[in-house]
Order: structure tokens, then C-alpha cells, then sequence
């Protein structure tokens, strides 16, 4: 059944898939690209920590490895255990708070890059670790929290399950 929050998550997920084909190239910093895929993807399994499902990091991560030209299923691996595991914790460390929704995209977010740099070091890539940790895992790391603090609020807005927000205000009460 497609819910609004389903319907959301489609257009969610095409949007972010044209940002990332088309605008992502061109506001490139040094080696640092942003990642749009990623960083809607953390936003989601924050806000739907309890209903995340690892069909849109796998399906988002094969569209990055397709376009990105790096090994296929890397990322798609990546961003599917990095996301769980992030929705996993961000349900037993919620305390309503912004803080640990952002602690928790900030850290999924470093472990992303840092698993993908491993995986395309370890599938023959010449350079050091630690020149792939400081020249791409780093900048891009940056680039993804702050698009990732960016998408967090839309995602809030229109992803969240219908009478999660009146369930909150009323437990407040």
C-alpha cells in the first residue's frame, strides 16, 4: 500500500539520485564529492528508526556503485550496514533530543566513508590508507554530515509515520 510516507520516499530517493548525478560533479572540492545517496539515507533511518527498511540503502548504494565507478556492492554493502546498524542504535539511544539524532549521522557518516576507502583500498587501489583517510574519507565526511543536517528536518517533516508527531505531543502532556 503506498502511504504518503512511501510516496515520499520515492520521490525522496529520485531526487536525491538527479542531485547526485548532476550536482554533485560540479560542487566538488579537491577529491571531496558529496554523496546525496548517503546522507538521505542516514536522515531516514533516523527518523524511521523503528520501521527502516534495508531495501533503500542497498537499491541507493547500487545506484552510487553503477554511477560512481567504483567496485559494484560496495557501497551498496556499506550503506546497508552502516544504516541499520545506525537505525538500530538511534532507537535505543533516543532521548528526543537533536543532538543524538546529529551524534548518530555524524558518526554512520565517518564509518561510510572510512568502510568504503577500505573496500576500495583493499579491491587494489594504490594509494595509502592513510592518504585515502586524509584526502577523501575526511572532506567527504564533511560534505556528508552537512548535507545530512540539511536533509534531516525535510525528512522529519514528510517521512515520519502519520500520528507519530500527535503521539509525541500527547505523551508530552
Amino acid at each position: 500500500m503506498l502511504t504518503p510516507e512511501r510516496i515520499f520516499m520515492i520521490v525522496g530517493s529520485l531526487v536525491v539520485i538527479v542531485l547526485q548525478l548532476f550536482l554533485a560533479p560540479y560542487i566538488r572540492v579537491f577529491a571531496a564529492v558529496p554523496n546525496f545517496l548517503v546522507a538521505f539515507t542516514l536522515a531516514v533511518a533516523v527518523v524511521r528508526p523503528t520501521s527502516f527498511s534495508c531495501i533503500l540503502p542497498f537499491v541507493l548504494g547500487l545506484v552510487f556503485d553503477f554511477v560512481g565507478g567504483g567496485p559494484v556492492g560496495a557501497m551498496a554493502f556499506t550503506l546497508t550496514l552502516v544504516s541499520t546498524l545506525a537505525s538500530r542504535l538511534f532507537q535505543h539511544v533516543d532521548n528526543d533530543s537533536l543532538f543524538m539524532a546529529f551524534a548518530v549521522m555524524a558518526a554512520s557518516a565517518l564509518l561510510v566513508e572510512a568502510l568504503y576507502a577500505v573496500f576500495i583500498l583493499v579491491l587494489g587501489s594504490s594509494v595509502s590508507f592513510v592518504d585515502a583517510f586524509a584526502y577523501r574519507v575526511l572532506p567527504c565526511f564533511v560534505y556528508n554530515v552537512v548535507i545530512s543536517f540539511i536533509a534531516y528536518p525535510i525528512v522529519a517533516r514528510f517521512a515520519r509515520p502519520r500520528g507519530a508527531l500527535r503521539a509525541e505531543l500527547t505523551q508530552l502532556r
